[in-house]
């Protein structure tokens, strides 16, 4: 993949590339989140367990930085362990960033 990104984790855990991302904002899932940013997962938001397995074999894990590369209304493209993915409105508001 031809993706080549770097991360920068401050004492908040949040990471950010090239952005202005503020850890004292708080917390926001990915659909608030600006494209072609790196973030830093801080928890998975979600009762369904099925749903848990699934994001977590995707390598989408608390602690685990994503990069989001675009959004619209219903979906969120990202990118995951060097893994591109289309996560729709539900998985995009359960992960906190």
């Amino acid at each position: 993949m031809e993706l080549a990104y770097a991360f920068n984790k401050n004492a908040a855990g949040a990471g950010t590339k090239g952005g202005s991302y503020d850890a004292a904002e708080g917390s926001m899932t990915l659909l608030d989140a600006e494209p072609g940013q790196t973030y830093i997962i801080k928890e998975i938001n979600t009762d369904d367990d099925e749903m848990n397995s699934f994001l977590f074999r995707l390598g989408c894990y608390q602690g685990e930085p994503i990069t989001l590369i675009s959004k619209k209304k219903k979906s969120c493209i990202v990118v995951i362990k060097d893994g591109r993915y289309n996560l729709d409105k539900l998985l995009s508001e359960a992960i906190i960033i």
